[in-house]
């Protein structure tokens, strides 16, 4: 999966869009110094992300945004 195009929309938010779902838009949220994946729209009813793609998404995201450490120090990892 590939991240083709990501933008800053209001603050703390950033609109991304994947190659595997190019019609979705993703929008992530920042949480202390790392992105989540928060909503999505225009999702393709014959191609719906799996809980596995939102967290390829949001490391894809982190690692491009150079917030990908604290990404992995979350609560989850400990």
């Amino acid at each position: 999966m590939k991240l083709l195009h990501w933008e800053y929309t209001r603050k703390y938010q950033v609109k991304g869009i994947f190659d595997e779902f190019p019609e979705t838009v993703f929008l992530f949220r920042r949480v202390k110094d790392y992105y989540f994946l928060f909503s999505m729209s225009g999702l393709d009813q014959h191609a719906i992300p799996s809980k596995k793609d939102y967290v390829r998404m949001e490391y894809i995201l982190n690692k491009e945004l150079y917030s990908l450490d604290a990404y992995r120090q979350r609560k989850v990892f400990q």
